[in-house]
């Protein structure tokens, strides 16, 4: 062989070493059913892709409620769908409480709310918990929400985005160290909120 076949040898090489990743990743994004079932950190459900969403749509009408704290805040929303806050529903809105206060520094970056179907005013439970919200809401309301997100059920949790995208559920029995593990995650990687 003589030095311009070497050479060229060589450069077709360089060239396709380079190219490898570029062009492994192109098939990968043509084809991401190759991906599916792999394993992710998450502990909740992830809602794909992310719901654009106002909270303000899940607020009972009637009632003229200043969200503005929410705004550009991550929301864990606990949901009530039959109007009673039994025995496991006050055991998730204290573990939802109790994981706020683990945060610490950045508990500021969470709000917690409770949409209560209920007409009636909130339980001592839920008017005494602290830094929990509050919100009525309605029969038009949980059904604009389950059309949109399936599969939902009474006493799940919602965790919504700073802007507004609902992208996450949880079950009301969730392991709130599961939850706790993808806050941290969301916190330490999202520029927003």
């Amino acid at each position: 062989m003589n030095s311009r076949t070497k050479n060229r040898v060589k450069l077709v090489f360089i060239a396709t070493l380079f190219a490898l990743p570029v062009m492994s990743a192109w098939l990968v994004f043509n084809n991401p059913q190759w991906l599916e079932g792999g394993e992710t950190k998450n502990k909740g459900e992830l809602i794909v892709p992310a719901i654009p969403s106002n909270i303000d749509d899940y607020v009972g009408s009637s009632v003229a409620i200043d969200l503005a704290d929410l705004k550009g805040r991550w929301v864990l929303a606990h949901l009530d769908f039959d109007g009673i806050c039994s025995l496991e529903c006050e055991k998730s809105v204290h573990m939802m409480q109790q994981l706020h206060t683990l945060f610490n520094k950045d508990s500021s970056r969470l709000r917690r709310v409770y949409f209560n179907k209920s007409t009636a005013v909130a339980g001592d439970f839920l008017s005494t918990a602290p830094k929990l919200k509050v919100l009525p809401w309605g029969d038009a309301q949980i059904s604009k929400l389950t059309e949109i997100v399936k599969g939902l059920k009474d006493g799940d949790m919602l965790l919504m985005d700073p802007l507004g995208n609902i992208m996450m559920k949880y079950h009301q029995d969730a392991d709130p160290y599961g939850i706790q593990k993808d806050l941290k995650l969301l916190f330490k990687t999202s520029q927003i909120g």
